[in-house]
């Protein structure tokens, strides 16, 4: 009868020898009992920590020894104890982390990658597993290498009592077992690691599913917390920390269990000392530390291990390119992570930072519309031709809305030395009112703004000086940032938003205010142009008829009334000619002076309106016959081109009047006036070394302005304390 069933070497066991002596077809016949057990426990699918604990307990009952062991390579410094059997019981736990140090049966497989022996560990091992040995009272040992997919995957150990002998075929059978167990020891292993892929998967797939949903941001933490917890263990936790820019960690969201006591959502943290979040914001890569040292430094750390935190892993959160925070992953276990922890971490990390970008990108999208909301109904108020002060109220008000900020004010440049307060809305902005003219001296976010021409930021706690910063700060401001505000070229003034305890100014506050101060300056010049205008408009007209009454009240007290004398007189020797013609012949003359000398005061008060010299000689004989009525040393180049009559007669009254300022004002020793033709316009520049500090509101600078608007030309003064006053004028000429 033909025999039945399949082969045994077909189920990977070898046939059995019968020509071989008894004891060793027993030998061999344990050894395949022992290998079909492991075999049946590997086809049932059992957990892989059952089949080790099998082949270790098989391993140490064939062999007869004292103890035996299977560990796992994690890197070339550390083994993972998986399975013992016998002595190893008493002392070490499945789950040790061994360090491969000094001289062992482990440490020489790792180094080597072959069989190893020590017959006296007591005498001759070192390190912390022969310490272990020794503690047990170990002889000898050996140690055999697991090869899993061609690589080194760990060792299984056998030692015997120091009472013990190991044979002499030990090794040996221990390799011929190792090389057919192996095969079990991969198939538990790449069952373990398919099964723990397969729930990744699904828990990657999970997350990803919420950041399609657009789900909130604490909500989707708390989910990766979850899943984290589910593959790391239960006391496992994690955080989203977004990095401010300025050296601090915001927590974000936080899963549970909690993150230690006192570090909560919204808080916001320095990045100093050797914290996860430090080590992130510093490297830009991902960090592990497996064990916080006892004298860990910054904030952060010290709350980790007041609160028991024993392991930690952190990876950047990148979004569009630029390192935006950490995923920080805590756990209390005495254990460290799994050596690929980082990797796993760093799964659900990017699709954390997928959906940050998502909701950044919806959050752009809504802030952009809000801002156009905001310019449009400012717009709208200009042309509608609302008043200026109506138009900046409203501009501080939509910056304050679309900020989420505390308070929101807007000021406007005067001079060096102070800058007035055009609007001003939120928290205590009665103290605040328009109108009210504050000095740039010390140091405070609209100062640092109007002295440099950018944006700026500034922490009231730490940083300030000066009248200003003291208000901020009674105010309750904590955080403040200022943009310029610029019209025409010019810094017209700045805007600046400000926050008070709890709430600081969000990392992007200075950017976004830049921005929609530059979309708010058109705005705001089209309303002050307006304005200046209709001022420009109502002095000139106010000018205007001041000086109509002075040619009035010129005429009526000089030249009329010497006509009038000169008339009367003249009927009297007209009346004395007949009987008195002495006394008519006096009052002929008398007649003649006071006619004389009303000629000369209407010459005067036509040269006062425009002189002749001007009209026949043009701007250089007009300005040189100025400074040759003047008792200062003046040294004037101007052009000989003549120009139309309108520039002609501004450009001459703006020298003249520039000019009577420095004799009654500057204390001058000395003047220099030129006006040259350049690119469609007459530059005009009148310079004096006297003592400086004009003021640009004063009656005639604000006539010349006028005078100069009205020809669409720009003036600009520089009169710095102690160093003398510099007056330049642009006029374009007419085509």
């Amino acid at each position: 009868m033909e025999p039945t069933g399949t082969p045994a070497y077909q189920l990977g066991f070898a046939p059995v020898d019968r020509t071989v002596p008894g004891d060793q077809l027993q030998r061999l016949a344990d050894e395949q009992s022992a290998l079909r057990r492991v075999a049946t426990l590997v086809a049932r699918g059992v957990p892989p920590a059952t089949v080790f604990e099998a082949v270790t307990e098989e391993l140490g009952r064939l062999l007869e020894v004292g103890s035996s062991g299977l560990v796992r390579f994690e890197d070339e410094h550390t083994a993972t104890l998986l399975a013992n059997w016998g002595l190893f019981d008493d002392v070490l736990a499945p789950g040790t982390q061994l360090p491969i140090e000094g001289t062992n049966v482990v440490s020489q497989v790792r180094r080597t990658g072959r069989p190893a022996r020590i017959d006296d560990v007591g005498r001759t091992g070192s390190g912390p597993i022969a310490e272990h040995a020794r503690r047990l009272g170990t002889g000898a040992s050996i140690g055999v290498p697991i090869i899993v997919a061609g690589r080194l995957w760990g060792a299984i150990v056998v030692a015997a009592r120091a009472d013990e002998v190991l044979a002499d075929d030990a090794q040996a059978r221990l390799e011929q077992f190792v090389e057919l167990v192996g095969t079990a020891i991969a198939n538990a292993q790449a069952g373990e690691e398919l099964a723990r892929l397969a729930d990744e998967q699904a828990a990657l797939r999970r997350v990803a599913t919420l950041v399609a949903e657009d789900v909130d941001m604490g909500h989707l933490i708390e989910q990766v917390g979850l899943e984290m917890a589910g593959m790391l263990g239960p006391t496992t936790t994690s955080a989203v920390t977004r990095f401010e820019g300025d050296g601090t960690a915001t927590i974000m969201a936080a899963s549970t269990p909690p993150v230690p006591d006192g570090i909560e959502a919204g808080q916001r943290l320095p990045l100093t000392g050797t914290s996860i979040s430090s080590h992130v914001y510093r490297e830009r890569r991902s960090v592990r530390v497996d064990q916080f040292a006892p004298q860990a430094a910054g904030e952060i750390a010290e709350r980790a291990l007041r609160h028991g935190i024993r392991a930690g892993i952190g990876c950047p959160i990148m979004v569009r390119g630029r390192l935006w925070g950490a995923m920080v992953v805590l756990r209390r276990d005495p254990d460290p992570f799994p050596p690929d922890t980082e990797q796993r971490v760093q799964q659900f990390t990017d699709l954390v930072a997928t959906a940050i970008a998502n909701a950044e990108a919806r959050s752009e999208l809504k802030r952009l519309a809000d801002q156009q909301a905001a310019l449009r109904r400012v717009a709208t108020l200009v042309a509608e031709a609302a008043p200026p002060a109506e138009v900046f109220d409203a501009a501080a008000s939509e910056s304050r809305r679309l900020l989420d900020a505390a308070q929101v004010g807007l000021v406007r440049c005067d001079d060096p030395a102070s800058f007035t307060v055009v609007a001003f809305h939120g928290h205590e902005a009665e103290r605040f009112p328009a109108g009210l003219r504050l000095p740039t001296d010390g140091d405070s976010v609209t100062i640092r703004v109007l002295r440099t021409g950018r944006s700026a930021r500034m922490d009231h706690e730490h940083e300030g000086s000066g009248p200003v910063s003291q208000l901020a700060r009674e105010t309750g401001s904590w955080s403040s940032v200022g943009a310029p505000i610029t019209v025409e070229g010019r810094l017209w003034g700045a805007i600046t938003a400000s926050w008070v305890r709890p709430v600081p100014a969000p990392a992007d506050a200075e950017e976004r205010l830049v921005q929609f101060a530059a979309l708010l300056a058109t705005a705001i010049a089209n309303a002050d142009s307006r304005d200046q205008l209709a001022a420009s408009r109502a002095r000139l007209l106010t000018e205007a008829d001041q000086a109509r009454r002075r040619v009035v009240r010129d005429l009526h007290d000089g030249g009329q009334q010497r006509l009038v004398h000169a008339i009367v007189t003249l009927k009297l020797a007209q009346a004395a000619m007949d009987t008195d013609p002495q006394r008519a012949r006096s009052l002929v003359d008398a007649a003649l002076r006071h006619a004389e000398q009303s000629n000369v005061e209407l010459r005067e008060l036509a040269h006062g309106i425009l002189p002749s010299v001007l009209t026949h000689g043009g701007l250089r004989a007009g300005i040189d016959a100025v400074v040759s009525r003047l008792d200062l040393p003046v040294r004037a180049e101007v052009t000989t081109q003549r120009l139309a009559p309108e520039i002609e007669a501004s450009a001459y009254f703006i020298v003249a009047e520039a000019l009577t300022n420095v004799v009654k004002h500057a204390r001058a020793t000395r003047a220099d006036v030129s006006a040259t033709v350049d690119d469609g316009a007459l530059c005009l520049e009148v310079r004096d070394d006297g003592i400086g500090g004009a003021d640009p509101h004063g009656h005639g600078l604000v006539g010349m302005k006028d005078r100069v608007a009205a020809l669409g030309g720009s003036l600009r003064i520089e009169s710095p304390a102690g160093s003398g006053t510099r007056l330049t004028v642009q006029l374009p000429l007419a085509s």
